[in-house]
């Protein structure tokens, strides 16, 4: 997989799908998905750490347990978090892009909805600063 750069000048370098840490990378989650799953990585992304990345969809997260998001940046939302969360309908998110275990530290998402149970959902809606255009 290659990640495209994050400066017009900037090279695309070759990423390994099964890396344990991806620092100032930018892909695709579904790229990295399919990658990973190709590579024998299984259906989950998992046991990863995400630093300084930017991360782009269009793609459905599906947060399990243990990840967690430190100084992360979930791009716009129209001033509402509750714009980019999804809840499931049953007991599973069927199409979304499961990740466990992982850490994404000052990271950026652009067009990634989120979704996951009920706790999670109600932490990002009263704890995520929403981030819109011409903002930070």
């Amino acid at each position: 997989m290659t990640d495209q750069p994050l400066s017009p000048n900037g090279a695309a370098r070759a990423m390994d799908p099964r890396a344990t840490a991806f620092n100032g990378g930018r892909f695709a989650l579904v790229d990295l998905y399919l990658a990973s799953m190709q590579a024998g990585g299984g259906a989950v992304i998992e046991g990863r750490t995400f630093t300084d990345c930017t991360i782009d969809g269009p793609a459905l997260m599906l947060v399990l347990e243990n990840v967690s998001f430190d100084r992360t940046n979930f791009g716009p939302t129209g001033g509402n978090m509750r714009n980019m969360l999804f809840r499931p309908m049953a007991d599973m998110a069927i199409g979304a892009i499961p990740v466990r275990n992982c850490t994404f530290t000052n990271c950026k998402f652009q067009a990634l909805g989120i979704t996951g149970n009920d706790q999670l959902l109600n932490m990002l809606i009263e704890q995520v600063a929403t981030v819109d255009s011409g903002q930070t």
